[in-house]
């Protein structure tokens, strides 16, 4: 490894040690307030970092998210392709839970489908209009997010190395791929009222196109993915600002229903 290496793994160490401080002190991301710019790669080396701390300090990662998959979702947060991060084990709600707001930095919602995976995906489990073969559940979840963009302007590296703004999600059941047929939906709803919604082929093929977009990457990094992992697919819905006291809760028929409940 040459010096300038050196200095550059030593300069991520150092990143990764305050972003993961600043995230545990509900105050994510300063060192892009004072000027820090990232490229992809560089991001994505960051994150990888402070997985190791989250994972040397006890933390598991069960699997991945896809984010930016839509174009709204793409509009809202200035990045125009997919990223990933990471899912830990020590941030997976079962639905009906009680959160506080004070948990999270200008907290926001996703709704959408989450997969549990058999086994390792091939190319051969692809298909537009059916779940992937290699999925045994479809979930739906409420993904939870710090919406908190520090730099000048929007960066796929500062989203990135902050995991995506991924802060945790709340799961419902689901179903079995086998039971997963008719036609899908997905509302999202605050205390029964409707924030957003979408219907018809596009929930399918999100499952299938952002699956196979990671699973791509993934081994482009020397890694893979495998059975039991669960994978966030992305969601076509905005992100949405909650800053009230209230309860989510996502439809999405036929994968069942998921909501949790925000408090000060």
């Amino acid at each position: 490894m040459t010096q300038a290496e050196t200095s550059d793994t030593s300069r991520i160490m150092q990143w990764a040690s305050r972003q993961l401080a600043d995230y545990d002190a509900h105050n994510p991301g300063t060192l892009f307030a004072e000027g820090v710019v990232l490229n992809v790669a560089q991001g994505y080396e960051l994150q990888a970092a402070i997985a190791q701390l989250r994972r040397d300090r006890g933390e598991r990662v069960i699997g991945y998210k896809v984010g930016c998959t839509s174009p709204r979702i793409r509009a809202q947060l200035g990045i125009n392709h997919c990223v990933t991060g990471r899912l830990y084990d020590s941030e997976r709600h079962a639905s009906g839970a009680v959160l506080s707001h004070t948990e999270y930095t200008k907290l926001a919602i996703e709704g959408e489908l989450a997969v549990e995976l058999s086994r390792e995906p091939t190319e051969s489990d692809f298909s537009e209009i059916e779940v992937p073969l290699c999925v045994s559940r479809v979930v739906p979840v409420i993904e939870l997010h710090n919406h908190v963009m520090r730099g000048e302007r929007p960066s796929a590296g500062e989203l990135i190395a902050h995991n995506a703004i991924h802060a945790g999600f709340v799961t419902g059941y689901g179903i079995s791929r086998k039971k997963a047929c008719g036609d899908p939906s997905l509302a999202i709803f605050a205390d029964d009222r409707l924030l957003d919604e979408c219907k018809g082929p596009a929930l399918i093929q999100t499952i299938s196109s952002s699956l196979r977009w990671l699973m791509e990457v993934v081994r482009d990094r020397g890694d893979r993915l495998g059975a039991n992992q669960i994978i966030l697919t992305g969601s076509i819905p905005s992100l949405i600002p909650i800053d009230e006291n209230c309860r989510i809760r996502v439809d999405a028929p036929p994968f069942g229903s998921v909501d949790v409940k925000f408090i000060t």
